[in-house]
Order: C-alpha cells, then sequence, then structure tokens
C-alpha cells in the first residue's frame, strides 16, 4: 500500500507541475498514474476472489449473487474512477451523465437477483 501511497503523491506532484505547462499535460500524468494504480489493485484482486468463494462454498451461496456483487463493485469502480477524471478535466456534465450511465447499468446487472428476490417474497406471501 505504501507504493501506491507513493506513487499517487508523485502523480500529484508531477500532475501539478506539467499542469502548469499545458493543463492536457497534468491530465495525461494524472490518466497514467490512476491506469497504474488500478493495474496494482486488479493485480490484487485474485486473493479476494478465493476468499469469497471459500465464503460461497462454507454458507453454501449461489454463484450468481456474488458474480452480481463484482459486476457492480466493477461498475461503481470505474464509474467513479472515470467521473473524477473528468472533473479534473473541468468536464462536470460529462462527470454527471457518466454518474448516471454507471446507475443505470448498476441497476441493470442487478435485475436477476432482484427477480429472484421479488419472486421469492410471493412466494412466502402465498
Amino acid at each position: 500500500m505504501l507504493k501506491v501511497v507513493l506513487m499517487g503523491v508523485a502523480a500529484i506532484f508531477l500532475s501539478m507541475l506539467a499542469g502548469n505547462i499545458r493543463r492536457e499535460y497534468g491530465i495525461a500524468i494524472a490518466l497514467c498514474a490512476a491506469a497504474a494504480i488500478s493495474a496494482y489493485g486488479l493485480s490484487r484482486i485474485s486473493l479476494i476472489m478465493e476468499r469469497i468463494q471459500a465464503f460461497e462454498n462454507a454458507i453454501g451461496l449461489e454463484h450468481e449473487y456474488m458474480a452480481v456483487l463484482f459486476k457492480m463493485v466493477g461498475i461503481a469502480y470505474l464509474t467513479q474512477l472515470a467521473v473524477s477524471l473528468c472533473g479534473d478535466a473541468g468536464q462536470g456534465a460529462i462527470a454527471s451523465q457518466i454518474g448516471f450511465a454507471g446507475k443505470v447499468s448498476m441497476l441493470i446487472v442487478s435485475l436477476p437477483v432482484i427477480s429472484s428476490l421479488v419472486k421469492t417474497i410471493g412466494e412466502l406471501l402465498s
């Protein structure tokens, strides 16, 4: 984690310095740093996946529910990253529309789970 923090702080300073020369340079440095930090985080995700699979097996949870959860977390992460980058670039309108599209995407991904929940509640009430 220390590497990520140091890389982030260094990227901030480089982005600020380059941004004083040309704004596009600062944005490009921020984008590269975000990509590198994201790659580091994704490389560590296998550890999380192993733990969650053990959790699924221990409690007998269906894989479909965890797959939806991971998709939603991925959508949320990518949406937040894009919104932040657009905000840093001064494109607030685009950022808000990306945020809206991310929310709609999460709702679409969660529809099978919502449908299953509604069906289960209907069976319980019958």
